[in-house]
């Protein structure tokens, strides 16, 4: 009776056993569920070529902060040059950057924001005033404490690649609104005015919104820069593979992880290729910058698409005062950049990285591994 006993607690403690492995083994061959899309909610549908925005807020922060974006110009006459999208089921985790600047970058929200059409992001989150917001590549960060206006500043660092209009601060590398002589303005602008980014150049608005958050103007030149920049989204890869989908479940895009380090003067600046993968969702933009990714097709030509790993923009009120002025950084950035490439049967599958027409990168997506069931 007491052998019987010991055999069948034997067996029964085997068969627990095997089947604690069996849950781990299951477990560990499913994709992680944070990775899961979210229900993308659309907010103004205009175009599929337009560019398209997405909150990670509420329905009521979004349609609040969209309307002010349209509410400026130039966006005021090409309204139907956007389409606006949120999330409201999931909550992105940003850090302290520098332990000064909300900044709400990561591979796990750039996944996240792939549940909806995303060429921009924009993340609300609620932080004492003297936390800064900020712009790094394609995501703004807004702190809801800071003047709406903070938006219009950060889409300006993202959309444009503009220089701060404050001094002192750095210059984008092909940034145009700031100019070494008042001759240098290209179209009509509000006048010329000493300092931008540094003592010894101009801007062509007095007290604009990438000097002070008290504005909600560009200014007349500036407005041009924009205009200048929105065929380009609308006729880049992104917007013509979003295209071909209904909805971001039916689509896929590569997944590019790397690392920019600008090197100094013994180690020469490289792209270090991090992760690729293909990955469930709507691809996005990069943002603006000097940077460009493009396919290696010899049959079909595809506009490049701009980015600037290299450059993280930080704003806030300077003294958390109500007046606008802003104190401001700009960190060299320190964090793995992500790109959103899409999959399409007409592209190649060679990507170069240029920076100013020279070759940083080359990566074969060929080995990005195995699609997606449904594409």
């Amino acid at each position: 009776m007491d052998k019987n006993y010991v055999l069948f607690s034997m067996v029964g403690a085997i068969v627990v056993i095997a089947s604690i492995i069996s849950i781990i083994i299951t477990t560990n061959n499913l994709s992680p569920p944070n990775d899961a899309l979210e229900k993308c909610n659309e907010l103004k549908f205009n175009s599929a070529d337009a560019v398209n925005i997405l909150f990670f807020s509420t329905k009521e922060q979004a349609k609040e902060y969209s309307d002010f974006f349209l509410q400026v110009q130039p966006f005021d006459e090409n309204k139907e040059a956007f389409n606006f999208y949120y999330i409201d089921s999931y909550t992105p985790e940003c850090e302290l950057y520098k332990g000064i600047a909300l900044v709400c970058y990561s591979k796990k929200i750039i996944k996240k924001a792939s549940s909806c059409p995303s060429d921009y992001i924009i993340v609300i989150k609620e932080k004492s005033a003297e936390i800064r917001s900020s712009a790094y590549m394609e995501v703004m960060s807004i702190n809801s404490n800071h003047p709406k206006s903070v938006l219009i500043h950060e889409f300006g660092h993202a959309f444009a690649n503009f220089a701060d209009e404050y001094t002192p601060a750095t210059i984008p590398k092909n940034s145009k609104n700031c100019v070494s002589s008042c001759s240098k303005f290209a179209w009509e602008t509000n006048g010329c005015f000493e300092g931008c980014s540094k003592e010894v150049y101009y801007r062509s608005i007095d007290e604009g919104v990438m000097r002070t958050l008290s504005s909600k103007e560009y200014g007349k030149f500036n407005n041009n820069l924009i205009l200048e920049k929105m065929p380009k989204n609308f006729q880049g890869i992104t917007s013509k593979a979003i295209a071909e989908f209904a909805e971001c479940n039916d689509a896929a895009y590569y997944l590019i992880e790397g690392i920019y380090n600008p090197g100094n003067l013994t180690l020469p600046e490289k792209i270090t290729l991090l992760n690729t993968s293909i990955e469930k969702g709507c691809a996005g933009n990069g943002g603006s910058g000097e940077f460009e990714y493009n396919f290696i097709n010899p049959d079909e030509n595809y506009s490049g698409i701009e980015f600037n790993p290299g450059l993280i923009f930080t704003d806030s009120l300077k003294g958390v005062s109500l007046g606008g002025e802003i104190n401001g950084t700009v960190f060299f950035s320190e964090l793995p950049f992500i790109l959103r490439i899409p999959v399409s049967k007409n592209q190649g599958e060679i990507i170069a990285i240029t920076k100013n027409g020279a070759t940083m990168a080359e990566i074969d997506l060929s080995h990005a591994g195995a699609m997606p069931c449904k594409i």
